[in-house]
């Protein structure tokens, strides 16, 4: 017989900026809340605190003050009407009931809520390039993830590529922390940059904090490559140098203009996608975002989804970042409180301006730096594209040519998609090189399907526990087929 599902007023599915907010303004109004988080601690990427709380290392000024605001965040946590569960894994969504199945130390069981607000995050953009695979090659957030958590410099000799202001930060606190920067190569032209940091003007903190940043790169001495990409990474078993190379409007490598640095690690940010899984599951409408070109959670302005009961706040309903993380947290937490009877102590209508103005922002930058579909042209046949299930590029468009034009299609051709990370890192490569090879606009290739479980679970969190194996009867294909023992 089915366990009976654990019950909850609030649940809330991630404990990054959203989340936190989400649960602190919520239990404040009165509301039994329990918070839900795969990893060892509540933060997420941007306010991931220090593995051992006293005695770890000494952290740079960047870092410390960035842990300390996490940290003043995280310390509403400990109201008495928030339930944190950390290491543990949503798997699976049913909407009908609104019950979340979870897989944690206490192993497989559900949970049941009046009100579930997703705060799921994001993951990290790559594109493709030879090499990439090499040991040495990272993203820019896990670089900080290292240096937050555990207070380490993933290499010596660094270069960051992409696109993006996370490039800008995480060089800063490379360079604090006593690593040395070989290059900072951005997408965007110079021209491009200061085009686009224009439209900025009117939200001058968020450009003195751009420009401010720049600054401290270029008394480091930092070069900063504008309208450039890295082309490939040069190693055997992990990374010695790396090949960066010019780019035109379009992003598409300039032959002759290589330049080759000695490296030992490469970090790099193309942006960033919203995590869906978990709404798509539950039927939640989608739109395409143009502003970063990728697929989001649609809400209304109270942050309600397509699905009554089920709120989603932060990255989930697309980029924007910590700021916007929080503020939409407070207002998803507010608004679920009212739902259930509560009176939350917080002013809506300023939270829907401050959301409004912080959205704005985004959306500006998202436009600022975009990915360019140039890059596809790095991405050659043997390079692999789907790491999990080691599908190449030549794989793909050979799929291509034989009539694949969107995502759900190249499973059974290639198995792009069903490894480990279940289309998280393959799945907006995929789609930029069916774009480019198939001239398709971008928003009308669409996403894999999303099921459950949402990542990799044992088998017995889904199925049920194991059955003992004296109980079973075997069929002996060494014998014979169809000779049973038992």
């Amino acid at each position: 017989m089915p366990q009976k599902p654990d019950t909850t007023e609030i649940a809330i599915v991630g404990a990054g900026p959203a989340g936190v907010a989400a649960a602190v303004t919520a239990a404040r109004a009165g509301a039994s809340v329990t918070v839900l988080d795969e990893y060892a601690r509540p933060g997420g990427q941007y306010y991931k605190q220090p593995a051992h709380a006293d005695g770890g290392p000494t952290y740079p000024n960047s870092l410390a003050s960035n842990i300390e605001q996490g940290r003043e965040l995280l310390e509403g946590l400990s109201h008495p009407g928030i339930d944190l569960q950390c290491n543990t894994l949503v798997w699976n969504i049913s909407a009908d009931e609104l019950v979340l199945d979870l897989c944690g130390p206490a192993g497989a069981r559900a949970l049941q809520a009046q009100c579930i607000i997703l705060c799921a995050g994001a993951t990290e953009r790559v594109m493709p390039f030879p090499g990439w695979t090499l040991p040495g090659v990272i993203m820019a957030g896990a670089s900080q993830l290292m240096l937050k958590a555990h207070g380490i410099l993933p290499g010596k000799r660094f270069l960051l590529a992409g696109t993006g202001p996370l490039l800008q930060i995480t060089a800063i606190q490379l360079l604090e922390a006593g690593a040395q920067i070989a290059a900072l190569v951005e997408l965007r032209s110079r021209t491009e940059f200061l085009r686009s940091a224009a439209s900025l003007w009117r939200y001058r903190d968020k450009l003195g904090q751009g420009f401010a940043n720049l600054q401290k790169l270029l008394q480091a001495r930092v070069p900063i490559k504008f309208g450039h990409t890295i082309a490939r990474a040069l190693g055997e078993n992990e990374v010695s140098g790396a090949v960066i190379m010019r780019v035109d409007g379009d992003g598409r490598p300039i032959p002759g203009s290589e330049t080759t640095l000695k490296v030992d690690t490469i970090c790099l940010n193309y942006g960033f996608t919203p995590a869906t899984e978990l709404p798509r599951i539950a039927g939640c409408e989608q739109y395409f975002d143009q502003d970063y070109a990728t697929y989001a959670t649609s809400t209304n302005d109270n942050l309600e989804t397509s699905i009554t009961g089920i709120l989603a706040a932060g990255e989930t309903r697309g980029m924007g970042g910590a700021e916007v993380a929080v503020i939409e947290g407070q207002l998803a937490g507010s608004v679920a409180a009212q739902q259930l009877g509560f009176s939350p102590p917080i002013d809506q209508n300023e939270l829907f301006d401050k959301r409004l103005q912080a959205r704005a922002v985004a959306a500006t930058l998202g436009k600022m730096f975009q990915l360019k579909p140039g890059l596809c042209a790095l991405v050659t046949d043997d390079v692999p594209v789907c790491r999990c299930e080691e599908v190449s590029a030549g794989e793909v468009r050979t799929a291509i040519r034989n009539g694949v034009v969107q995502l759900n299609q190249l499973k059974p051709w290639t198995r792009a998609g069903m490894g480990s990370c279940q289309g998280r890192i393959c799945g907006d490569i995929l789609r930029q090189i069916v774009a480019s090879e198939t001239g398709l606009p971008l928003q009308d290739i669409q996403p894999f399907t999303a099921r459950a479980p949402v990542k990799p679970v044992p088998l017995e969190v889904v199925g049920g526990p194991v059955a003992d194996t004296g109980t079973l009867t075997w069929e002996d294909h060494v014998g014979g087929y169809g000779v049973a023992r038992t």
